[in-house]
């Protein structure tokens, strides 16, 4: 059986090889992690049916990452979307919930608490439309 693939698009390049090195030493040969170099990338990868499961920081600078949100909801809406972000707003957690992201989390995070849930959401297959977005670090509104 092929290995699961998880694509990371970060604008941060070493925040996206420190999350890529890290997933992967931690999910070992069953999940291959790669970082996709630009969202397009991402998106080839998506379309060519190469991506299980997508992890995106959206990043203000770029309106890209929510560009490549919705064309995968829309062309392949079964594949599974994380987004590990660096700019958590209220505003920002409307727009993925709107979405459908299937797991918001805020960074910084500890990674060994997100990879059960990485797995979780390999194992779930194709996916169907989330009713409310699921967090899975708590965290406190802006002051």
């Amino acid at each position: 059986m092929a290995a699961s693939q998880i694509a990371i698009v970060d604008d941060d390049a070493s925040a996206a090889l420190i999350t890529q090195h890290s997933l992967q030493a931690m999910l070992g040969d069953d999940v291959r992690v790669v970082v996709a170099q630009s969202p397009d990338e991402a998106w080839l990868a998506c379309a060519e049916g190469k991506v299980d499961l997508l992890i995106v920081d959206p990043s203000p600078r770029s309106g890209a990452g929510p560009a490549l949100l919705r064309a995968v909801r829309v062309y392949r809406p079964h594949v599974p979307i994380l987004v590990l972000t660096a700019y958590d707003t209220p505003g920002l957690r409307a727009r993925m919930q709107d979405l459908s992201v299937d797991l918001y989390v805020p960074k910084p995070v500890d990674l060994r608490e997100l990879a059960p849930q990485l797995r979780r959401l390999l194992r779930l297959g194709p996916r169907s439309a989330p009713s409310e977005l699921k967090r899975s670090v708590p965290w406190s509104s802006p002051k």
